[in-house]
């Protein structure tokens, strides 16, 4: 194994109905560069700067599982948001692993996160759909048009995965599991035509609802996204991330339309218009040195 410099998108899970189970990946990116060194040295830019790299940390577990033991440095640059919702823990598993040079980062990653899709998603680029067989992760990639756009509502507020789910009902009424069954599989075929999506393939009965308790401003953001003219809207993974999808000719309109609609509620929020990135994990360079 040599180590690397490699880069890394984000994702965005969920996407309405298809909990736990549909992912895309965004153009938001981590890099991670290791190279030699006599101790155990981790800088992070960028997102997550202000952390501080324990000998418990998720990144010292990593480098412990890849490589037996932890005479490396790492510098990570991220320009993922944390605990919103767009797949910053996967992509950093990621990024860890094949900046490392390990020969399967997915593989690894799929041991260290829960959630296949948005390890999947980062990995492959595009869509992708995932379960956990007993057999072990099931990853098929969807077709994702080209000309789709997501337009993103960014708050300031964090929501960790774990406390999201733990707002969630413990069981589902059968219509409710028949709903966000079928609006996910058609949302799942309607991915790669863009002209065919439309707001009720993105409804939701299984978590957003309850997630919603923590983070009660997510209604007023999707019914935002949909007054400015989105196809569809609904929570990043766990959020407190809104996205709303759109296409090419109408990404730019929209995204304006949202700012002032932003301005006029007296909310500051961020608002990108981002596509959907096809390429995945990239390797930058094959030799690691400190950048």
């Amino acid at each position: 194994m040599g180590f690397k410099s490699v880069r890394v998108p984000g994702s965005s899970a969920n996407l309405g109905p298809g909990f736990d189970t549909l992912a895309l990946a965004v153009p938001l990116y981590l890099t991670a560069t290791a190279y030699p060194s006599d101790s155990f040295v981790v800088e992070l830019r960028g997102e997550g700067a202000s952390e501080v790299v324990t000998g418990n940390h998720l990144i010292h577990q990593l480098v412990v599982e890849v490589l037996g033991h932890d005479r490396v440095g790492l510098v990570i640059d991220s320009e993922i948001p944390l605990a919103r919702g767009l797949g910053s823990s996967a992509a950093l598993v990621l990024g860890v692993a094949g900046a490392l040079g390990h020969p399967d980062p997915l593989g690894v990653a799929l041991d260290f996160e829960s959630h296949p899709e948005n390890v999947a998603a980062s990995y492959w680029g595009g869509g992708v759909a995932a379960l956990v067989a007993p057999s072990g992760p099931v990853i098929r990639r969807i077709s994702v048009d080209p000309l789709l756009r997501l337009v993103v509502i960014i708050p300031p507020d964090r929501l960790a995965t774990e406390a999201a789910r733990r707002l969630l009902p413990q069981t589902v009424t059968f219509d409710d599991a028949v709903f966000n069954l079928s609006h996910a599989v058609v949302l799942a075929a309607s991915l790669g035509h863009v002209e065919e999506l439309v707001p009720a393939l993105f409804e939701d009965h299984l978590h957003q609802d309850a997630r919603a308790v923590a983070f009660p401003e997510s209604r007023r953001l999707l019914a935002m996204l949909l007054e400015a003219g989105c196809l569809g809207a609904s929570w990043s993974g766990a959020g407190t991330i809104c996205v709303g999808f759109t296409d090419l000719d109408r990404v730019d309109a929209i995204h304006q339309q949202v700012q002032a609609a932003m301005r006029g509620s007296g909310l500051n929020y961020e608002v990108r218009s981002l596509a959907v990135d096809l390429e995945g994990l990239t390797t930058l360079t094959d030799a690691g040195e400190k950048p």
